[in-house]
């Protein structure tokens, strides 16, 4: 239970992510006025941030908090302007929202690094930002992350974060993810209730919001979705894209017009939250094609117009960064030479497309009724909120999983393709338009039942309910860096952090590792606070005197041995050890017992990590 309750620490981080979403409300509110819902308005400020923090850290050489705080003043500024100021039903909808999911916010308030990804790159990343204020560059201190150039726009997030809280960006990545998911229910809340931008969704709809992108989404998974992956930012950008892209041909229906700002910015924010990005923003706008050329009555020139247009902003930032990779000197993901794409792969990528459809059966079995509804409904309907949704989300999955199927041709290796390497997570950057879609044919289906006052507000309170509850009972799931082998090194981690300083050189012997213990280990002294910053790691997997000593010849006079065997030195065997090495040999400085941890799921019961002594 120890696990789950939050420290003074992480309350603090809790509330910097609140008042980072209320600046981006305000950044968003500057710049694209009172047009769209605050949602769509704060998202609108992430894209804000990112332009201005692209342009600086690519063109100058000035610290990236010299621009952060000036679009912050600037936008507190533009308070003072009646068209650009806030309103009551703003704040009230956050605030319900908010309230809504304290329970969620309580279960994940503890929330600690994972995932290796997050290690490899995106917290190592948004670490740099924190340490330099700068994009690296290989003139400048080196990065220690895989792939430094890869893009920034969710590590710009935690970077103004840690200007209220320095040590943010690792509790942070994550806690970011939950604040988008749930503004993307928000904005779902208000799709489904018709409430107009200048009103508040009720209670219920919006515990219902916040129920459909979370445990009612069959595409939702924790450690997907509330890690530091960029799976939630592609999702929620998505959805909030698919909504202005639909009122936008709503508008081209009515002969009506659309405000094009918001979905300008959010498009900016999504093509460089991953290298994925420029493939989702093409599938959105190919999609609002398609679909409004689908319905009949729509101007289709003016559409095709505006599409391109709003894509503007995203291509110029997208080159922007093409630019600086071109030019900095540091690693991305880069596609296969024309010679080595996996053209004669194509059977097995196929193969294992189908495997990952067989496994995630449920999500696609829901991606299959949304399209067997589009037909139906529009003969029921025509062309409606409804059918248009569902139109959009069958244009934008066709091409999507086509970018998708190419870059297993054009990037992956040959046996990743064949896996069809992260198919399923790559298709629940949809999931929140497949949501939405379906949750709107049921309220069509049960028309009905919600004209009857009483049923509504019956289902307004069990949704309450169900969100107030449902994180606490299912907390185990959703906190899925409490799995073992974690908390017993976050432990080892903690007891060796006193005795270490920046810049150490340290020996990891961990008997029988197979790399998994080690890397993890050495993640968290390195980026989980307090950070251990330009540690020197040797890593081995055997522990005696002629590890030992190899590591005393390379200079390394400390030493963690994770599972200390029978007979060295005058160690306790079964323990972990940290031991120092002088004139006259090794010494130990401290031993630690392990604790029993927690249950194994019944997942990890045949799984065995020796190097904990397990």
């Amino acid at each position: 239970m120890a696990l789950y309750v939050p420290s003074l620490g992480n309350l603090i981080a809790v509330a910097t992510t609140w008042g980072l979403g209320a600046l981006l409300l305000l950044i968003g509110t500057a710049v694209s006025g009172r047009s769209s819902a605050p949602e769509f308005r704060l998202v609108a400020g992430w894209g804000a941030l990112c332009v201005v923090l692209t342009l600086w850290g690519v063109f100058l050489p000035w610290s990236l908090r010299i621009p952060a705080v000036a679009l912050i003043l600037a936008a507190l500024a533009a308070q003072a302007l009646p068209g650009r100021r806030m309103q009551r039903a703003d704040w009230l909808a956050l605030g319900r929202m908010l309230l809504v999911t304290l329970p969620l916010w309580a279960v994940m308030a503890s929330l600690r690094p994972s995932q290796v990804d997050t290690f490899l790159n995106l917290l190592p990343n948004a670490d740099y930002l924190v340490d330099y204020a700068r994009l690296p560059a290989a003139w400048l201190p080196p990065s220690y992350s895989f792939i430094p150039a890869a893009p920034y726009d969710t590590q710009f997030l935690v970077f103004v974060g840690s200007l209220a809280m320095p040590d943010y960006p690792a509790a942070g990545m994550s806690l970011v993810n939950i604040m988008l998911r749930l503004v993307a229910g928000l904005a779902i809340a208000r799709v489904l209730s018709r409430a107009g931008s200048e009103t508040a969704p009720s209670w219920g709809v919006i515990a219902l919001g916040m129920l459909l992108v979370t445990l009612l989404d069959p595409g939702f998974v924790p450690r997907f979705h509330f890690s530091a992956y960029g799976e939630t930012p592609l999702a929620v950008t998505a959805l909030l894209a698919a909504c202005l892209f639909v009122e936008a041909q709503q508008a081209y229906a009515e002969g009506g017009a659309a405000g094009r700002v918001a979905l300008a910015l959010i498009l900016v924010a999504m093509i460089n939250t991953k290298q994925s990005g420029i493939g989702l923003v093409l599938a959105l706008a190919g999609a609002a094609i398609i679909a409004g050329v689908a319905e009949r009555g729509a101007d289709k020139r003016r559409l095709l117009t505006e599409t391109i247009l709003v894509l503007v902003p995203a291509a110029l930032i997208y080159g922007v960064w093409r630019y600086y990779v071109a030019h900095a000197g540091v690693a991305e993901l880069e596609p296969l030479p024309l010679s080595a794409w996996n053209w004669a792969m194509l059977p097995a990528i196929v193969g294992g497309t189908i495997g990952s459809i067989a496994e995630k059966s449920v999500f696609f079995a829901a991606v299959v009724v949304a399209f067997a509804a589009l037909p139906l409904m529009l003969r029921w309907q025509g062309w409606r909120l409804t059918t248009r949704f569902l139109a959009f989300f069958a244009a934008t999955f066709v091409l999507y999983n086509g970018f998708i199927l190419a870059t297993y041709v054009v990037h992956f290796s040959p046996q990743m393709s064949s896996e069809a390497h992260s198919y399923f997570r790559y298709n629940t950057h949809l999931s929140l338009i497949l949501m939405l879609a379906l949750a709107l044919v049921v309220c069509d289906l049960a028309r009905q039942l919600w004209a009857r006052p009483c049923a509504v507000g019956w289902a307004g309170m069990i949704a309450v309910a169900l969100a107030l509850v449902t994180p606490v009972a299912l907390a185990e799931r959703l906190r899925f860096d409490i799995e073992m082998p974690q908390p017993l090194v976050w432990d080892l981690a903690a007891e060796l952090k006193p005795h270490l300083r920046d810049g150490d050189r340290l020996a990891l012997l961990m008997p029988g590792d197979n790399g998994e213990i080690g890397r993890l280990l050495g993640d968290y002294l390195t980026s989980a606070p307090p950070r251990r910053r330009d540690l020197t790691l040797l890593r081995r997997d055997i522990a005696d005197n002629a590890t030992l000593t190899d590591a005393a010849a390379q200079g390394y006079d400390l030493a963690l041995i994770s599972c200390v065997p029978a007979g060295l030195y005058d160690l306790p065997p079964g323990e972990a050890a940290l031991v120092r090495h002088d004139a006259g040999g090794w010494h130990k400085i401290a031993a630690w017992p392990y604790s029993a941890g927690i249950a194994l799921s019944r997942w990890q019961r045949q799984r065995h990590w020796p190097a904990l002594c397990r």
